[in-house]
């Protein structure tokens, strides 16, 4: 199991346990919460590449080998689905310029792992919201407005709740999961999903390697799927236990490296996204955990 010093230790987090000194995490506030309510029916993945200065560039081959495994992540969860009997279609798009453009937007910070554990911890959170935000805008400013019944749309996104309400409209979807991606190859940093606890703001997740595995496990994470293996915010050792010898290879333990095909989405994970109105009594412990002081 990877420490707090390992390479991509993957980070649920929300405002609503935004506080340092928050002593345990309800994941049960999650559930069917926010934009990303339930994993069912038509789905939009919009993701987006984002260069900073202290990320590796992206290349026209680490962006068509990412998009490769975007698609991967989106079919495996589509069969995952299907196994479960859920009506589930995941669209697919993605922001890019001219000749493979992608948006230019610096880190408030030199990592995210520093940004959110190396500073003030809800500072760190709302820096990181409002980077979202400016992408957001950024992109909104490159849209093209449909116009409908003759009148153009007054406005353009200027930030991610905006983006993601022109992104339900144009795309027709109820659900919508916004991913930025970083290229962070070869380097030590984190992925993370943000807001998935309450609904003060829309949710969405950052996210540093390009495995399917790991792209799937971000996905699930907005539509309230946790983590079940060692991070900040699941600290408790026999919680931790619990969930390894139920589910150990469970889409939402550590994804890094692993190969998707080599895992699967269990019980405790499948109620989380609203797969299932049970959950075995035996799970119930994995609902709550205590938080790591930052």
């Amino acid at each position: 199991m990877k420490s707090l010093s390992k390479p991509l230790l993957i980070l649920l987090i929300s405002l609503l346990s935004a506080s340092a000194k928050a002593p345990s995490t309800d994941y049960s506030k999650g559930r069917y919460n926010n934009v990303c309510k339930d994993l069912k029916d038509d789905v939009l993945l919009y993701f987006v590449f984002i260069d900073t200065r202290t990320t590796c560039p992206w290349s026209e081959f680490d962006i068509l080998t990412t998009i490769d495994s975007i698609n991967a992540a989106a079919i495996w969860l589509e069969k995952q689905a299907n196994k479960n009997n859920v009506e589930l279609n995941i669209k697919t798009d993605y922001y890019i310029g001219d000749e493979y453009s992608t948006i230019q937007k610096n880190l408030p910070g030199q990592t995210i792992r520093e940004i959110v554990a190396g500073r003030n911890f809800e500072e760190g959170l709302l820096a990181l919201n409002r980077w979202g935000d400016n992408i957001s805008r950024m992109i909104g400013e490159s849209l093209y407005l449909k116009e409908k019944d003759g009148i153009p749309q007054q406005k353009r996104p200027g930030n991610k709740e905006r983006l993601i309400a022109f992104l339900r409209d144009e795309y027709n979807v109820e659900s919508v999961a916004i991913m930025f991606l970083l290229n962070n190859y070869f380097r030590n940093d984190i992925s993370l999903a943000i807001n998935t606890l309450h609904n003060n703001d829309v949710e969405f997740c950052i996210v540093s390697y390009k495995y399917p595995s790991e792209i799937a496990h971000n996905f699930l994470s907005l539509f309230g799927a946790v983590d079940l293996y060692e991070t900040p915010f699941r600290q408790h050792r026999k919680k931790i236990r619990l969930a390894a010898d139920r589910y150990p290879d469970d889409i939402m333990q550590d994804p890094y490296a692993k190969k998707i095909e080599d895992l699967h989405i269990g019980e405790f994970t499948e109620y989380m996204i609203g797969w299932s109105d049970e959950l075995p009594e035996e799970d119930i412990p994995l609902l709550t955990d205590r938080s790591f002081i930052f």
